[in-house]
């Protein structure tokens, strides 16, 4: 008996890798800024992202309120801008993507707005319309194995006036053992068997 629970025990730690785990990405809802409500800045510079050349427009209750926390940024500052932000993965491994966007108030047309993003082989344009509700975008990727970049570009005319975003994630959703943890599995399932015939023997 203590073979066997000493062989599960071995067994266990594979699947250990199925939940859902936290947010790979650092300052995803851009709350490192302080900003008090009201307030607004362009910043060349926030935690976690690469800032594009044209900055990143940070806010809190101007022209919109944040869906998560209380800043959220606008990509379309002064002219188009972008950020990015890579992050490690396990080759294989599945990975959901999610954030939040919305357009302002005040927008300008679909023309003026929009957003677009890029995960390894993915890309994808959200907000090119007049909604000024917050909606949420979600997809699915497979990790590489190596570091991966997110990327999101602000679109439409460069005139001051974009698409929102805030709430941005990727978590990994499951992964594939390594080589080395499944053999561990497969040897540890057969010691299994063998004692189960071995106890079948005695009785």
């Amino acid at each position: 008996m203590k073979r066997l629970i000493a062989t599960a025990l071995l067994v266990t730690p594979v699947f250990a890798f199925a939940a859902e785990g936290d947010n790979l990405l650092n300052n995803g809802s851009f709350e490192s800024t302080a900003l008090r409500s009201g307030g607004w800045h362009v910043y060349s510079g926030i935690d976690g992202w690469t800032v594009g050349r044209n900055g990143v427009e940070v806010r809190n209750n101007v022209s919109g309120s944040a869906v998560d926390g209380h800043n959220f940024v606008e990509l379309d500052t002064s002219a188009n801008s972008s950020i990015s932000q890579s992050f490690a993965t396990v080759a294989g491994a599945t990975y959901a993507l999610s954030f939040s966007y919305a357009n302002r108030g005040d927008n300008r047309g679909a023309a003026s707005n929009g957003l677009g993003w890029t995960v390894g082989g993915l890309t994808g344009v959200v907000g090119n319309n007049t909604s000024t509700t917050w909606a949420t975008y979600s997809t699915e990727f497979i990790g590489t194995g190596q570091t991966m970049t997110l990327s999101f570009a602000a679109l439409g005319r460069s005139d001051s006036f974009g698409t929102s975003l805030d709430g941005v994630s990727v978590r990994m959703l499951s992964a594939v053992p390594e080589p080395q943890s499944m053999a561990l599995m497969l040897a540890g399932l057969a010691a299994l068997g063998v004692v189960a015939r071995r106890r079948r023997r005695q009785d």
